[in-house]
């Protein structure tokens, strides 16, 4: 008897071990964050939640602290998400193209407030607007200080600071969908990959210019990214919303119209046939949720 529960339990730590990890996601706006249902998104397999930093101000670091505690116990994990480039409505220069450097000052501003919420607890830090607004390649002082390598600096240094505090904690980044990102953006996915955990381009299918792409379109920019990304893995960005059609090309309209949940699923189905292993919904409050049990069997 004493070797059949021997057995038992041996069977059950392997089964538990072998679990594969829950790679569906949602990102939350910070003023929905006393308005989401933890246990609806339990209930739809999504156990991961991205919810951005300014919960911390809006609803006060108790309260949000409590959230981040609340979803832990139910199984969610919550990454902290946050502009790095980016300060009240205006894109930062992180290159100093005078001085030919990397606004070193403005990285240690930026990395103290990722290392505050690690200490704090929560199970990841996510980076957006991690790039430049369409302009890298405008700043490119010399061949040891360019774009590219910005991004990439502030990478290895924010994932080293975090790491020190959190060896565990899951640190990730918001790509633009495009093959020419170091052009434009200065992000480079084969170097940022070296850094981060999961790379997630924002693969808007519905959205602004991406709406004149071909069908086989997501699918191969989730390729394109986790094959160029590794040894970070890909979790494809989609939208739960379309939008209106506008009258200029690329311009994103303002008036989203929210997709039904079996919209959004399709769309998700589609890009679990792609080398990405994860989804993340943008966003809630946006259209209607899915279910996306048994999305990756």
């Amino acid at each position: 008897m004493k070797r059949i529960l021997l057995f038992a339990v041996a069977a059950l730590l392997l089964a538990s071990c072998s679990q594969k990890p829950n790679t569906n996601a949602i990102w939350l706006w910070s003023k929905y964050m006393t308005e989401v249902d933890l246990n609806e998104l339990v209930q739809k397999d999504i156990r991961n939640v991205i919810l951005h930093e300014k919960a911390f101000t809006a609803h006060g670091v108790d309260s949000t602290l409590d959230f981040v505690k609340q979803a832990q116990k139910k199984g969610v994990k919550v990454h902290i998400w946050f502009q790095c480039f980016y300060k009240e409505g205006k894109w930062v220069n992180p290159v100093d193209d005078e001085n030919n450097r990397y606004k070193q000052e403005y990285f240690d501003e930026v990395i103290a407030r990722a290392v505050q919420y690690v200490d704090w607890g929560v199970d990841g830090i996510h980076l957006d607007y991690i790039r430049f607004g369409g302009t890298a390649h405008k700043h490119n002082p010399s061949e040891e200080i360019t774009a590219t390598g910005c991004v990439t600096e502030f990478c290895r240094q924010i994932a080293e600071a975090c790491r020190k505090h959190n060896p565990k904690i899951v640190l990730s980044a918001a790509l633009m969908p495009e093959p020419d990102s170091e052009y434009y953006y200065g992000q480079d996915p084969a170097q940022m990959g070296q850094y981060l955990d999961i790379l997630m381009p924002m693969i808007y299918r519905h959205s602004g210019g991406y709406k004149k792409n071909d069908e086989g379109w997501a699918v191969r920019v989730a390729n394109h990214f986790a094959e160029k990304g590794a040894p970070a893995v890909v979790w494809a960005g989609t939208t739960t919303y379309r939008d209106k059609d506008p009258q200029d090309f690329g311009q994103e309209d303002e008036n989203p119209v929210p997709m039904t949940a079996e919209e959004t699923l399709v769309d998700c189905r589609d890009l679990t046939t792609s080398k990405a292993v994860g989804i993340v919904l943008f966003r809630f409050g946006l259209g209607e949720i899915p279910d996306m049990h048994g999305l990756w069997d």
